[in-house]
């Protein structure tokens, strides 16, 4: 035979409260939020003084990754945080490079 209690019934509190089990608080698992990656907007801005071609996508990348971090969004930071850098690595490698074959061109002309 069920019991039935009325809500305001005190028996029916007490016998609540003794079936009640104390249950032992849970560890907290805490994980590690990734630090957010570079976004190499100096490096970026620099690379426009050698070879502007690839300076502009090294800059717009460099927003991305920004903008990914801001967003939480590690995955398309760490991604969008290497183009910047291959792009901006580029472009100065490529200017320097240029640079070099100018001149020594001009240099070559002005000995003949």
């Amino acid at each position: 035979m069920a019991t039935v209690t009325r809500p305001g019934d005190p028996e029916a509190q007490i016998i609540s409260k003794k079936t009640r089990q104390i249950e032992p608080p849970q560890p907290s698992v805490m994980s590690s939020v990734p630090p957010p990656q570079n976004d190499y907007l100096c490096l970026s801005i620099i690379s426009f003084f050698f070879f502007i071609l690839l300076a502009v996508p090294a800059l717009f990348f460099s927003i991305k990754t920004r903008n990914a971090n801001h967003l939480g969004n590690h995955r398309k930071a760490k991604r969008n945080s290497r183009l910047a850098l291959g792009f901006g690595i580029s472009s100065i490698v490529m200017g320097t490079t240029l640079l070099i074959c100018t001149t020594t061109i001009e240099v070559m002309k002005r000995k003949v």
